[in-house]
């Protein structure tokens, strides 16, 4: 059966706005940010979500969100930044950087509304209207004015139900992923000793000393009448925070000279220019996957030093809280997004603790994502199982 596809505005309900700093008795509250949602687990998560003072609120702490509610990020690069708020953030405040979706519950279910959030279809329809400068968004209006397969309500609540179970599988390969790294951190910290203080004293060497920095080919110049070739190309949707994203991996007509000059090398550390705040730096060592391959500018190829430091090894401190602490500091932030450049980046102080040490911990990271490459190829199946659902589901096929 077909479903009718109704504008998303004629199914929700108003969300209440506040200004805490000009709240007389305003009390300290918990602010969800862009940086507070998970966008792998699609949840808000609690450690991500401080306490802030009136006094201290961000300008874009203004909406009073409720259990049930669905938040959509309208900041490019974080559209697939959604979550459903549970009980526990009932009464918390969320960023304006989301477009909080409260559904009317005589008309749409939250749950059904949560997953409809995540198709393709609708992240990439906001990924087209998205506008501005450096970081494009759209506002609540096209979010709300976009439309959504509308069954009759026990009709949604029965695909929620289904999508609910399938989702649960996705999440435990997830589950499993997560307690992998927090495993190798935990190393990392034994091993090493704390990063942000190097208590065991450590060499600290500028990154620019140790390894070659370089920012990648820009897109879209103009290359009329130049002999050109189209070679694949890493984009921030590629470089996720400690793994190297395949599924989507694009192409560009480029310069024949510039395959050579902006080509990954197996051992390449790949790190983003831009992103939530906490997330900046964000990265992985790039294996070779595609050859050839370039990168785009708005990411970083570090290339180390092979005697010196071992690009498994500088990741994982870069990733840790000394690179993040770093990035914080130095980053310009705009609009919930933050950015690096290149001499900021080549400027990071990196620890360098002897080869044989780090030689160690890369042995170590080796056998644990040896050990998860099943568990994620049958991630992978299930990602493609779950949206293959998702997809019958709602065009009423399911």
């Amino acid at each position: 059966m077909g479903y009718i596809p109704t504008p998303i505005a004629n199914c929700v309900t108003k969300v209440s706005k506040w200004n805490p700093r000009q709240e007389a008795d305003a009390k300290a509250f918990p602010y969800v940010d862009l940086s507070s949602v998970n966008k792998e687990t699609k949840s808000i998560s609690l450690e991500d979500v401080p306490i802030v003072a009136p006094a201290e609120a961000p300008s874009r702490a203004r909406q009073l969100i409720a259990a049930g509610d669905v938040l959509v990020s309208t900041v490019r690069p974080n559209l697939n930044g959604v979550a459903l708020v549970c009980d526990q953030f009932d009464g918390a405040t969320a960023s304006t950087g989301y477009c909080v979706l409260r559904p009317n519950p005589n008309k749409l279910d939250s749950k059904y509304l949560f997953y409809w959030v995540q198709m393709p279809n609708f992240v990439e329809l906001m990924m087209k209207q998205a506008t501005g400068a450096s970081y494009p968004a759209v506002s609540d209006r096209v979010v709300k004015g976009s439309e959504i397969p509308l069954p009759p309500l026990t009709e949604q609540q029965r695909i929620a139900v289904i999508l609910d179970k399938a989702d649960a599988l996705r999440r435990k390969r997830q589950r499993a992923i997560d307690l992998a790294d927090q495993f190798l951190r935990s190393v990392f910290l034994e091993m090493f000793g704390d990063p942000v203080t190097n208590p065991k004293e450590w060499e600290e060497r500028t990154l620019s000393d140790i390894a070659l920095v370089r920012s990648g080919v820009t897109k879209g110049r103009k290359l009329e009448g130049k002999k050109t070739v189209s070679v694949p190309y890493m984009r921030v949707a590629n470089v996720q925070d400690g793994h190297i994203k395949l599924d989507d991996v694009q192409e560009i007509e480029v310069l024949e000279t510039d395959v050579e000059r902006y080509a990954l090398n197996p051992g390449d550390l790949l790190l983003t220019e831009g992103g939530d705040p906490d997330k900046l730096g964000r990265g992985a060592v790039w294996h070779g996957e595609v050859m050839p391959c370039i990168h785009q500018n708005h990411i970083f190829c570090v290339r180390a030093d092979a005697e010196t430091v071992h690009p498994e090894f500088l990741s994982a401190q870069i990733g840790s809280q000394r690179g993040k602490r770093y990035f914080l500091k130095v980053g310009k932030q705009t609009t919930g997004i933050a950015t690096i450049n290149k001499t900021v980046l080549s400027a990071y102080p990196a620890i360098v603790p002897p080869m044989d040490q780090q030689l160690k911990y890369v042995a170590l990271v080796e056998k644990v994502r040896s050990s998860l490459s099943r568990v994620s190829a049958s991630d992978t199946e299930i990602k493609s199982l779950f949206h293959s659902m998702s997809q019958q589901a709602f065009s009423g096929k399911l």
